[in-house]
């Protein structure tokens, strides 16, 4: 790229807004490359409230491991070693093999992690705290000539090159990035962004304390299909990870939900005989609760993540649904990759300031990189939560007798696409063995084909999005 900024004593300057595990995950990507940088959260804490548990996959443990704390989370977790999914009635379909496979396949311990604790990870395990601002409300954004300030709603003004939205679906940043763009480059960003984002689920979530009656293990992972709705049931010691994810009102753009104790309460009342084994109903899981909560479960991905001097990292630019496990990976995946793109541009001479033209052209080649993988997995994410939740006769027909003869193909499309996942270009990798059999097949295949009635026939399954989108369009579109 062509250098047409400028140069001064102050170093280029990152604006990050969102202190959650997006925004705590580019703090350590910056600081790690020597990049200048603010992080902002609009509450007084860091922590996280969305979401119960998560699955950290072999593409994010590498990650977490140049960050440095990935020992640490090996040391406080306990691997999954029971999976399966199950029909409505609790009772077991299939046992499944996709985490302890591709744990033997990355020599990586399969996690299943509590949000708030990963949260606490990222944060306690930054190398300077100090860049964490809380309490700092986004008021508005303006550009300057060479420059864009953030106006908080205490007054203070942040000044920096480029801010970031890590601020989730409903991001201050988008919508000051639109206003902005609706006057300045007017055309730039298309309608349909308006409404690209929407959700016909909603989600109650949750931990409880592990009982005896419960029959788990310390470490299990259960899928529950549905009629409406389906279960996720996690369990690490002493602790159970539970989740119903039930059809809703098309809400599109998505509206806030009202996340009160009275409509917890009700949703709760409304599925309280629903099974989630033989051993367990909801009522019996909410009894138990130390944390709950209701949310919507958005959907959807953007056409354009940046104006300006501003760009969209995570769930502020592609949101998917929570069956997979995959939504906060692909975010981190998605940082790394900005990240990466910054260091390039500027470890020869980090008092360089990039003109806004220069930042476009940056943020081009980020999206460039990220969107057909970040679609791809809004896509698998959003089939496998109707094929389980029951939402058409064939659906549910090939998840509960086609799927399960899918699963070694599934696993191993999953494995090729962790190894190609980003890395920092720019840190080391400090334990995880990159000779491990999971990391060789990051060798994309060249080959595409044709898929005619099959590619209609493996869409429906929940291995089948990505099994169809690789027939259709080549596997290096997708992974």
């Amino acid at each position: 790229m062509a250098h047409t900024g400028s140069t001064s004593a102050k170093p280029f300057r990152v604006i990050v807004v969102g202190g959650g595990i997006v925004g705590l995950s580019l703090s350590h990507a910056l600081q790690l490359a020597n990049i200048d940088h603010v992080v902002l959260e609009k509450h007084d804490k860091i922590v996280s409230v969305r979401g119960a548990a998560l699955i950290i996959w072999p593409n994010v443990s590498r990650i977490f491991d140049q960050f440095g704390f990935l020992t640490k989370i090996h040391e406080t977790t306990t691997p999954v070693s029971f999976e399966c999914r199950r029909w409505p009635d609790g009772t077991l379909h299939s046992r499944a093999f996709v985490l302890s496979k591709l744990s033997e396949l990355f020599e990586l311990p399969s996690i299943l992690f509590d949000r708030q604790a990963l949260v606490t990870h990222l944060y306690e395990n930054l190398p300077d705290k100090s860049k964490i601002h809380t309490s700092r409300k986004v008021d508005h954004i303006e550009h300057t000539e060479d420059s864009v300030r953030v106006f908080l709603s205490d007054g203070t003004i942040e000044e920096g090159d480029m801010v970031i939205g890590a601020d989730g679906v409903h991001s201050i940043v988008k919508q000051q990035m639109w206003n902005y763009a609706s006057k300045a480059e007017p055309g730039a960003i298309p309608e349909s962004d308006k409404t690209a984002v929407f959700s016909e689920f909603g989600g109650l979530f949750g931990v409880s304390e592990m009982k005896d009656s419960f029959g788990m293990g310390p470490a299990e992972s259960n899928i529950v299909f549905g009629h409406g709705y389906t279960n996720l049931l996690f369990s690490q010691p002493g602790k159970v990870y539970w989740a119903v994810i039930f059809k809703d009102e098309r809400s599109q753009p998505p509206k806030r939900r009202k996340n009160d104790e009275e409509a917890t309460k009700a949703e709760a009342a409304r599925f309280a005989d629903i099974v989630f084994t033989p051993q367990i109903k909801f009522k019996d899981l909410w009894e138990k609760r130390s944390r709950s909560g209701l949310l919507n479960i958005e959907e959807g991905i953007m056409d354009k993540w940046n104006a300006g001097r501003m760009v969209l990292v995570g769930d502020s630019a592609h949101k998917m649904t929570a069956d997979l496990g995959i939504g906060a990976n692909i975010a981190i995946e998605a940082a790394v990759t900005l990240c990466n793109i910054l260091h390039r541009e500027l470890k020869s001479n980090p008092n360089r300031h990039p003109s806004q033209s220069e930042l476009a052209a940056m943020f081009a080649e980020y999206q460039k990189d990220r969107f057909d993988r970040a679609k791809a997995f809004v896509e698998l994410s959003g089939k496998a939560t109707r094929m389980h939740s029951y939402q058409t006769l064939f659906g549910r027909f090939f998840v509960g007798y086609i799927a399960p003869w899918l699963m070694k193909m599934q696993v191993m499309q999953f494995a090729k696409s962790f190894a190609e996942a980003p890395k920092l270009e720019y840190a080391p990798i400090r334990t995880v063995n990159e000779k491990a059999e999971g990391w060789k097949l990051a060798k994309k295949s060249e080959s595409k084909a044709s898929a005619g009635w099959l590619t209609y026939v493996i869409l429906t399954s929940t291995v089948g999005v990505t099994m169809a989108y690789i027939a259709t369009n080549g596997l290096p579109a997708l992974l």
